[in-house]
C-alpha cells in the first residue's frame, strides 16, 4: 500500500446561503485542481494541508484534526497516498506565495466536480453532504 505523501485540501464557504468551494489552476495554467503537495519531514498531513491552501491558494481557514478521506494515485513515480481534507475559509489573502504561477476561482460544487479530475470529485461531493450533514 502507498505511503501518505500528499495532502490536499477543499478550501470552502458560505455566501448567501450558497455554498463555494476554491479551486486553482495547475502550475501550467490548464487544469483546475485543488491545492495539494508533498508532506514535509516531520510534518502533519493536516499542516501540510493547511501550508498549501496558503501558498497556492492564498487561503486561510479551520481545517477539522480528521482528514475527509483518501485516495491514491500514479505519481509516474508509483502510488502515493494523499489525504483530503477539508476547510473552512476564513480569510482570502488579496496577495500570496503562488499568485503568479495560479489562478484561484470559487465555484458552486457541481461546476467543481465537473472541472477537477475523477478522483477528486467524491471528495467535492463530500463536502457539501458533511455541511449539510453538519447544519
Amino acid at each position: 500500500m502507498a505511503r501518505v505523501q500528499q495532502a490536499a485540501v477543499i478550501p470552502y464557504r458560505i455566501r448567501k446561503e450558497r455554498l463555494e468551494v476554491a479551486l486553482v489552476t495547475t502550475s501550467g495554467g490548464k487544469n483546475w485542481i485543488v491545492p495539494k503537495g508533498s508532506i514535509d519531514e516531520g510534518e502533519a498531513p493536516r499542516d501540510a494541508a493547511i501550508r498549501e491552501a496558503e501558498e497556492e491558494a492564498g487561503l486561510l481557514g479551520v481545517v477539522p484534526s480528521k482528514p475527509l478521506g483518501r485516495y491514491v494515485h500514479d505519481t509516474g513515480n508509483g502510488p502515493c497516498r494523499v489525504e483530503v481534507y477539508m476547510m473552512r475559509v476564513t480569510d482570502v489573502l488579496d496577495h500570496w506565495l503562488e499568485e503568479r504561477l495560479r489562478r484561484r476561482r470559487w465555484m458552486r460544487v457541481p461546476e467543481a466536480t465537473a472541472c477537477v479530475r475523477g478522483e477528486l470529485r467524491p471528495f467535492v461531493r463530500a463536502v457539501r453532504k458533511r455541511i449539510e450533514r453538519d447544519s
